[in-house]
């Protein structure tokens, strides 16, 4: 028997929300802890709101599609934002829920832990490549050049072209900012974690319901047919409980990032839009520039395929359960035991498919039809060039 924990890069993730003030320390949010949480929600606002003017007031067409497609996006982050700093307690609770538990083989432990560092790895390439991204974009485009310019050219209350302390407090207003959004997409990878949790939770059951009955090659010579038969029950009914079990965790997944998942579906197809149009016609005037204009197309694309691919990898691996339980020995069992058997199969034929907005499966097939949709306005934005 194998206890999983909460991966270190993901109780990292937690302690940096507990060091910013984005979550408070005990059972309720002190005084001053609820008043940091309230300034953390006006001011990320602040962000899509002063790119969506600055996208207003901009005399040129390509610069103001670039600067709503970011408005959107960080509307998106905005409202992630807020759920993350009102929602701790539940999001903790959905943490411990689906990623602590037990695995009894060895073997399924062992692929358990290949498939987790594979994904912690990417995770890691993740949020290099973000705070790298957001670094250069919010502070070292500022820098260069002769003119005073803004990665982001947001609308400021402040005359930051002529004016050097106007320039270096919009500039850090835009770091900070950024910094925010980057603790935000922590977030977006804590619920990548958790959904690929479930999906191999799955595959866990999966393996526990082909080698039910079993145990080592000397241990089954030693059993009798009757010790057989009683083990297989034992194991039958466990992997039946821990189904349920798993289904419910997964539900509770589904039901608290629906909102999130299903504003995602909606702004995706035209933020990924509007980012493809920056990079077909080439709008940058230098390769920084350039560079940011990939990494927003890339976060649309990554934003939404992860999600989607997750949520195809739990439906693929549910639906391999009903497989997964007529591997074992089950024909050797006695007639009650196959009854069993036969109806928990037919249950399990159902593979769980997480909806969003009774609308939307979370599936790859969604994903593909955003993209679609995406490159269909992307005719039609190029037709008024």
């Amino acid at each position: 028997m194998h206890s999983t924990q909460i991966h270190d890069v993901i109780s990292l993730m937690r302690s940096l929300f507990y060091f910013f003030g984005v979550w408070h320390r005990g059972d309720k949010a002190t005084v001053k802890e609820t008043r940091v949480k309230i300034f953390y929600c006006i001011y990320h606002l602040f962000f899509p709101l002063s790119v969506f003017i600055g996208a207003v007031n901009s005399g040129k067409p390509d610069d103001s599609i670039f600067l709503a497609d970011v408005s959107i996006g960080a509307a998106v982050l905005t409202v992630k934002f807020w759920i993350l700093i009102w929602k701790q307690n539940e999001i903790l609770n959905l943490l411990d829920g689906v990623c602590v538990f037990c695995i009894r083989k060895d073997d399924d432990h062992n692929r358990f832990n290949d498939k987790l560092k594979g994904f912690m790895k990417f995770l890691l390439v993740c949020v290099i490549f973000s705070c790298a991204a957001g670094s250069s974009g919010s502070v070292i485009l500022s820098l260069i050049g002769n003119e005073k310019t803004l990665f982001l050219e947001i609308g400021f209350p402040l005359d930051y072209k002529n004016s050097q302390i106007a320039f270096w407090i919009a500039t850090i207003f835009l770091f900070t900012e950024v910094v925010l959004s980057i603790i935000v997409l922590f977030f977006t990878m804590i619920i990548w974690y958790m959904l690929f949790i479930c999906s191999l939770r799955y595959e866990v059951l999966g393996s526990e319901l082909k080698d039910m009955g079993r145990t080592s090659e000397k241990g089954d010579a030693k059993m009798t047919k009757w010790q057989a038969y009683n083990r297989f029950l034992g194991d039958l009914k466990t992997s039946i409980v821990a189904h349920l079990h798993l289904r419910q965790l997964t539900n509770e997944v589904e039901s608290f990032f629906a909102d999130i998942f299903l504003i995602q579906f909606g702004v995706s197809g035209l933020c990924i839009c509007g980012s493809t149009y920056c990079l077909a016609f080439d709008i940058s005037e230098n390769l920084l520039e350039r560079f940011i204009y990939v990494f927003v197309f890339f976060y649309y694309i990554a934003e939404l395929f992860m999600i989607t691919y997750f949520g195809n990898e739990i439906m693929l691996s549910s639906n391999r359960l009903s497989y997964n339980l007529f591997e074992s020995n089950w024909y050797d069992q006695p007639q009650s035991t196959k009854k069993f058997v036969l109806i928990f199969g037919e249950y399990m034929k159902q593979p769980q498919v997480l909806v969003i907005g009774k609308l939307y499966p979370l599936t790859l097939e969604t994903f593909t039809r955003i993209l679609n949709s995406a490159y269909s306005m992307f005719n039609i934005l190029k037709s008024f060039q």
